[in-house]
């Protein structure tokens, strides 16, 4: 309305100016006076060609606003059905396909029908936070796709901080803005809440150098966060239930009942991870295989029920002795593995002869003091999986060679 008067004001003005121009040439040409021009009371003087010109430009406005006529100055943007793409958003997010590939597939539309820089959608846990889609933008911005508030990162952006913001705070909504490539960037930040239990999974981000598309669609983007906040959240339960399942089923092959310790195969899974960590952050992993000395000596003179005893006994004995991060896990029948996380080869020496000390002042059940021989390695850059448990093995077969009980072998990577 206000831009309406605006329009009307300046035509005024104009229409005004050329009417005393053109009384004014009158003057110098006729000889006539200003007042006699103005008031149209002279021989020469047209009023109804001035008053047409009036009639024409405020016409013209009138008509322009009353049709829709777009201006030069102005944006024309054409209407948007919202229950056409409130739709088309549903089918897509809940197809049969993966809820990931869904969600990546959901929030590219949203970018392209919002005209968004980008969209970001970060999921919550307890101490850290993923970011669940990727694009150009996200790569330019983030390091690494899992953010943890509580650690210092000199190497933020701007970007970074303003998520880790909203994370602590668990911002409902904000609106922030940064500047790139000298243009503002709006930040729309949405919460995303399971709405039965008020769990908080995560946040929306929207990143937009246009905010007023964004500001007109609002009604648009609540519900696609309903939308999206049901379908994460079945997601999370079927995984779930899937994980609670394969838990179930594995728990025979990944954890020794009677024994009360890891199986090899749950010991293999827990390599594997710590592998993938060393490779993405740089970890120390160290590794000890232990084994005990004169086994078969031992499970001949006892019946099974007494080796089954002592070996409940041994294995309580080292996980009394480790720390809650380290993984104690059967290697084969009379050998055992510790897998040390976050240390090196030196730390490993050190438990080594730890146990050895406690091995000498324990006497087992019905078979006495016992000795063992430690194989240790520790993960080099260079290294497999493969690499890695042979060069362990193979430090164990040299200790267990040795005439002195409780041998201790180091065997590291040769570049």
């Amino acid at each position: 309305m206000r831009r309406d008067l605006n329009l009307y004001v300046v035509a005024l003005i104009g229409a005004l100016a050329y009417w005393i121009l053109d009384a004014f040439s009158n003057v110098v040409l006729y000889g006539s006076t200003l007042g006699d021009e103005l008031l149209l009371r002279s021989n020469h003087s047209v009023a109804w060609i001035k008053i047409a010109i009036f009639a024409l430009i405020f016409a013209a406005i009138f008509f322009s606003k009353r049709f829709s006529f777009p201006l030069q100055d102005e944006k024309y943007t054409e209407p948007v059905d919202e229950i056409a793409q409130l739709q088309q958003l549903s089918d897509v997010l809940l197809s049969s396909l993966s809820t990931k590939l869904n969600t990546v597939k959901a929030l590219e539309i949203l970018e392209k029908n919002l005209s968004l820089e980008a969209t970001l959608l970060f999921l919550y846990d307890k101490e850290s936070m993923t970011l669940y889609n990727e694009n150009t933008f996200i790569k330019v911005h983030f390091r690494t796709k899992e953010i943890h508030p509580l650690h210092t990162n000199p190497y933020q952006s701007e970007i970074e901080k303003i998520a880790i913001q909203i994370y602590t705070k668990k911002s409902a909504f904000s609106k922030e803005h940064v500047t790139i490539d000298k243009k503002t960037l709006t930040l729309f930040a949405f919460e995303i809440k399971e709405e039965r239990h008020e769990k908080i999974l995560g946040n929306l981000m929207l990143a937009s150098f246009a905010p007023e598309i964004v500001e007109a669609h609002m009604s648009i983007i609540r519900r696609f966060l309903q939308m999206l906040s049901f379908a994460l959240s079945l997601s999370a339960k079927k995984e779930l239930l899937q994980s609670m399942n394969t838990s179930y089923a594995g728990e025979t092959t990944q954890y020794d009942k009677t024994l009360d310790v890891f199986t090899y195969l749950k010991l293999q899974d827990e390599v594997q991870q710590e592998f993938k960590r060393h490779k993405r952050y740089h970890t120390n992993l160290t590794l000890v295989l232990i084994e005990i000395n004169a086994f078969k000596n031992i499970s001949n003179i006892f019946p099974a029920a007494v080796i089954t005893g002592f070996k409940r006994e041994f294995i309580q004995l080292v996980k009394k002795n480790t720390r809650d991060i380290d993984v104690f896990a059967k290697w084969t029948d009379d050998r055992f593995a510790l897998l040390l996380p976050e240390v090196d080869f030196r730390a490993g020496l050190g438990v080594a002869k730890k146990f050895q000390a406690l091995l000498a002042q324990t006497k087992f059940s019905h078979i006495g003091t016992i000795s063992c021989s430690f194989g240790i390695t520790s993960l080099a850059p260079k290294d497999t999986l493969s690499t890695f448990k042979l060069r362990a093995e193979s430090a164990l077969s040299v200790a267990s060679t040795r005439e002195a009980s409780g041998a201790i072998e180091i065997k590291l990577f040769a570049s």
